[in-house]
């Protein structure tokens, strides 16, 4: 327990002490009024009673009323008061002719409290005064009348003297074990709360995406992958419904329900989106009033890719191995295709056979060229860049090599937006997706457009680029194969463009993703957050 709460813990103690002081006040006073011919309390000396009790409502009320606010001085104004009450129920003892059980009885709640408020030496203290000033009442009491003897004064007041310093020692140890109790649950509820703090760093940061529903598919609880992983633009509401987040994400969970054993298929939950499976589970499956559901949500993209580069793995160690038997003959029949095309014999319908030949010798060059080109990848070394100077200095290079008129239009929503990438791969991605869309973009309106517009990801905040086309876009039945090795819709291409385009950006922490618009199509990289390292 700190010493702010401490305080404050003892400042109310102190309060609750004063509460009783103004009973006991009103109450004494109450008492001799109600008889003043023949008092339950006071009768051997009336007129020193009444002048206590009053005395003693009106110190009450003063000294409640600078309670109200907490001060430094806590030790300071529990001994006066203390002290204060001790010398008032030493006169009333002497004013209602000497010791009494009820008496006895307002000495043990006071020496009590004291040895609450007051630990140690000062509540010991507290007993010492009131055993020593009981026993000079009982000796003066006994002496200045006859009505009690002296030994018996003297035996009473020692035998009360010495429980006072017994109520003492036991309060000092109930005080003592409640403190302790007080700050083992104070440090029990700092470390819960600490370990909740923890949790929730925990699961906000993981890249798996978790929601908590309850038996109404309500949200309980939701993380930021979640959101990423959905393509959601805002944070997941709580209590929102799992239907209005995702028809598809409530419909596997309708599947769930029914057949827990059956695997959900991976879907998409917007077309920006990543491909995602869900798994779900019972938050306490012993429990049966406890219908909280678990859904984690896992990008599927990943096991993807390490099949395919597993399987390109594969390819292009097979394919280094054998590239020069390859290229042997094929080189060999190139030449040769090459020398016959110089012979003035050969005309007409053969001449264009020997094209034919040329130009897939040409192909299955590039075929090796781009699988050797993925095996022998270099890796990335990403580093942080404004990407729009970035997109500048790539247009003004790629319109002076381009050998025809090209119209590239750049936009970027902020000057100063920071990406991290590494230069190179981005200059490859960006000038193979440039490419392919000015080729399609000429194909269905006979002019070379693109665009590229940079901005930040709605809801995630994330920096992407788009490079955009007016080509007739992507037929929905090929967009689940776009990104797949060897896939093409072209008869001259080789179908690793795309696919070694989406290597790099994965390498790069980044993420490349076709997105449908009309006319034309979208391809927009989402770049990772520019102060990630790794």
């Amino acid at each position: 327990m700190d010493l702010q709460r401490k305080g404050s813990e003892d400042w109310r103690l102190l309060r609750i002490y004063a509460w009783y002081r103004l009973l006991l006040s009103v109450l004494l006073l109450g008492l001799f009024t109600l008889q003043p011919s023949a008092p339950m309390v006071g009768g051997h000396n009336p007129p020193l009673f009444f002048a206590t009790a009053l005395g003693y409502l009106l110190t009450t009320v003063s000294a409640s009323l600078l309670l109200r606010q907490p001060r430094r001085q806590l030790t300071i104004y529990s001994l006066i008061l203390l002290l204060t009450d001790l010398l008032v129920l030493l006169l009333v003892t002497h004013s209602s002719g000497g010791i009494n059980t009820q008496i006895s009885l307002l000495f043990i709640v006071t020496i009590a409290a004291g040895n609450i408020l007051l630990s140690g030496r000062l509540g010991a203290l507290i007993a010492a005064v009131a055993a020593i000033g009981l026993l000079y009442e009982q000796f003066y009491f006994a002496i200045s009348t006859s009505e009690l003897r002296l030994l018996e004064a003297l035996g009473q007041a020692a035998i009360l003297g010495i429980s006072f310093f017994a109520v003492a020692l036991f309060s000092q140890l109930i005080a003592h074990r409640m403190r302790q109790g007080e700050e083992l649950a104070e440090q029990r509820a700092q470390d819960i709360a600490n370990l909740q703090r923890l949790n929730e760093q925990i699961i906000r940061r993981m890249r798996t995406g978790i929601i908590a529903i309850d038996e109404h598919r309500q949200v309980l609880l939701s993380n930021e992958a979640s959101q990423q992983l959905l393509g959601l633009d805002a944070p997941i509401p709580l209590f929102s419904r799992l239907e209005v987040i995702s028809l598809l994400l409530d419909g596997a969970f309708f599947a769930w329900q029914k057949n827990p054993n059956v695997r959900p298929f991976p879907f998409k939950n917007a077309p920006e989106s990543p491909e995602i499976t869900v798994n779900f589970a019972r938050l306490s499956p012993e429990d049966r009033g406890n219908d909280t559901v678990l859904l984690f949500i896992e990008d599927t993209s990943q096991l993807t890719q390490q099949a395919q580069k597993l399987k390109l793995a594969s390819l292009g160690r097979l394919t280094a191995s054998i590239a020069h038997e390859v290229r042997n003959p094929l080189g060999a029949i190139s030449h040769a295709t090459q020398l016959l095309a110089e012979s003035p014999a050969i005309a007409g319908p053969d001449r264009r056979l020997l094209e034919i030949i040329e130009q897939h010798c040409r192909r299955v060059n590039a075929i090796v060229e781009n699988v050797l080109t993925v095996s022998r990848r270099k890796p990335s070394s990403p580093q942080a860049f404004v990407l729009h100077d970035w997109l500048q200095a790539f247009r003004d290079e790629y319109l002076d090599l381009s050998p025809e008129k090209v119209d590239m239009e750049v936009h970027v929503a902020e000057k100063d937006l920071m990406v991290r990438f590494d230069p190179e791969h981005l200059h490859q991605v960006v000038g193979n997706l440039v490419m392919n869309g000015l080729r399609y973009s000429r194909k269905r309106s006979g002019r070379a457009w693109i665009r590229l517009e940079a901005g930040r990801a709605a809801g995630i905040g994330l920096p992407h680029l788009d490079v955009i086309d007016e080509g007739p876009g992507m037929p929905v039945e090929q967009r689940s194969h776009l990104f797949e090795p060897f896939f093409t819709t072209e008869s001259q291409g080789t179908g690793l463009g795309l696919y070694i385009s989406r290597e790099i950006c994965e390498a790069n922490q980044a993420r490349l993703d076709y997105i449908p618009r009309e006319p034309g199509a979208c391809f927009r990289i989402t770049f990772a957050h520019p102060e990630r390292l790794t």
